[in-house]
Formats: structure tokens, sequence, C-alpha cells
């Protein structure tokens, strides 16, 4: 699963994959129609976080999982088909993980009931179909990913044990992909994904591979001096930092459970709904300096991480 950097090799194909996506899934003639347009779709996890919350000020109530929260993403074709897309699997998944339920049961039971809401005929009978493959595909997904036992330490550079298992994980999760939704919806939907984690994992593999050294200077050719080469290393480790960074937010998504993204989602709201009444209750005049103070404390509190943060802000909190 999936931050929301590393796009663009997603829709390379996506287009042409779309119109034979589900071919394999429903008979000839009754087609799902290919979506009209790609659109930028961020990674798994961070899709369901932007897609809730991003504007306004909710209030407590509104914290609910609701016709109105979830993503608007459903379609038909001229025929009554259900149009399947990229923005369908965040509908999917948005459900599987911000569903208010316990159990990944429970919250595909609530997909189903919000699909029975919007939809019906074929395209109904289409869409039902397709979320309980994938709601079973999440749970497999999950299983897979334990039996890794895969443990990263934080924002650390993976061993290169850690390494070997991350790919064997990319390969699983593909091949898992595969089987449950077929070759092009699985491109469609994750080819990104697989990509990605793929090539991170090759770079890793390349930059612990010791290098040959600096090649000799061509004769005649003067040797750096010392300004240049500081130069050169301080741009370099900018440059490795980014990159680990990057690597350490890919690989941390790629690792993360429906189950564990689900825990975190309720965490969220109750340091949501902490928040929100432990600020009614504060004491400074709106607008103050030491009103802003006491906001700056809370939120420090109440939201350790870095993510929680920054959903914080983008969800409108003073």
């Amino acid at each position: 699963m999936t931050k929301s950097l590393y796009r663009e090799r997603y829709w390379i194909g996506a287009a042409a994959l779309a119109g034979v996506a589900l071919a394999w899934y429903w008979p000839s003639g009754d087609t799902p129609a290919a979506p009209a347009r790609p659109a930028a779709a961020p990674a798994w996890y961070d899709r369901i976080g932007a897609s809730s919350m991003g504007s306004g000020l909710p209030q407590p109530s509104e914290l609910a999982l609701d016709d109105q929260l979830a993503p608007s993403s459903l379609a038909t074709d001229a025929a009554g088909n259900l149009v399947v897309d990229p923005p369908l699997r965040v509908l999917f998944e948005f459900f599987l993980v911000r569903g208010d339920g316990a159990d990944l049961n429970a919250r595909a039971d609530q997909l189903r009931a919000y699909l029975d809401r919007q939809v019906s005929g074929a395209a109904g009978a289409q869409a039902k179909k397709l979320a309980s493959r994938y709601a079973a595909y999440a749970r497999a997904h999950d299983e897979l990913l334990a039996s890794q036992r895969i443990a990263l330490a934080g924002d650390a550079v993976p061993t290169a044990q850690q390494v070997d298992q991350l790919a064997t994980w990319q390969q699983q999760r593909a091949r898992l992909r595969q089987s449950s939704f077929g070759p092009a919806l699985a491109e469609l939907w994750f080819g990104a994904d697989d990509a990605e984690l793929a090539h991170a994992l090759a770079g890793l593999r390349e930059h612990a591979t010791p290098g040959a050294g600096p090649a000799a200077t061509e004769a005649g050719e003067a040797e750096p001096d010392s300004n240049t080469l500081r130069e050169r290393r301080l741009h370099g480790a900018t440059r490795d930092a980014a990159r680990d960074n990057d690597n350490s937010e890919l690989l941390a998504a790629a690792t993360l459970s429906y189950e564990a993204a689900a825990g975190e989602e309720r965490q969220w709201r109750a340091h949501y709904l902490r928040y929100r009444a432990d600020a009614a209750r504060l004491s400074a005049a709106p607008g103050s300096d030491a009103r802003r103070r006491q906001l700056d404390a809370l939120q420090a509190q109440l939201f350790p991480t870095e993510r929680e943060r920054i959903r914080a802000r983008a969800s409108g909190i003073e």
C-alpha cells in the first residue's frame, strides 16, 4: 500500500489499460466503461487522509462516516455498467480504512451498504462484487505482510537483509494483486505502487554497493581544490538525506497494513475530538497572542506526529 509522492509513472499506461481493465471480469457486451480521463492519484493511505476533512472546519458530529464524506467516484456508462477507474480504488479504501467498524468485516459491510444507496442495477451488482473482492484482497494483503515480519526502524536506512525482505514482499504483493484482480486492473490500480517500490529497492541496493572510487584525473587536469570538494560533499549529503527521507516514507507506506491504517485513523479521530473539546475550554480571548500560544501548545500535545499536524492544519483547525 499507499505517500502522495511519486505519481507520474502510474499514468504512463493507464489510459490504454483502462479500456480493457475488466474485460476478464464481466461477459462480453457487459464490460464497464473506461474512465474519460485519468487524474493524479496519491498513494493509498494519504489519499484517504486527504479525502476527508480537507476543507472547512468540521464539527465533531461530522467525523462520523457518512455518504457526504465519501469521495465521489461512482459512475456508469451508457449501457448501465460500472465505470472502473482509479478513483474507485480510492472509494473502496476510504471505507475499508476510515469506516467506523472495529474490524475489516464491519467496514466492508459499510462499503456495501453505501454502494446499495448510491448505485443500482447492473452497475450496483458489479460494484458490490468488486468491493467484496477488494475486501478479500485487503485481508490477504495483511496476512501476507504479517508473514514477512518486516520491522523497519524509524528513519534508519534498511539493512541488506531488510532490503531482501522488502523485495520479497514487493513481489508477493504484486502477485497477490494480479491474482485478486487480473493483470490489467492490477496494473491500472497498483502499477505505480509496485514499480515505485521496486525502483526504491534497486536504488538502496545500488547505494549499498561500494563504488570504485573517484575516476582518475585525466593527464594534465588539475585536482579539484578543497572548496570544490567541500561543496561536493555538502551537496551529496543533502541529496542523500532527501533520498533517505523519501525512501523512509515510501517504505513505511508500503509496509502498512489495512488494520494498522484503520487503527491510525481511529487514533486521529480521538485526538481531533479531544482537541476540539479542549480548545473550546481555553481561557484566552479569540485572536489574541495568548490564545495562539495556548492552541500551539495544545496541538503539540494532541497531534504528536507530523502527519497528524499536517492533517489537522488541512482540516482548518484554529
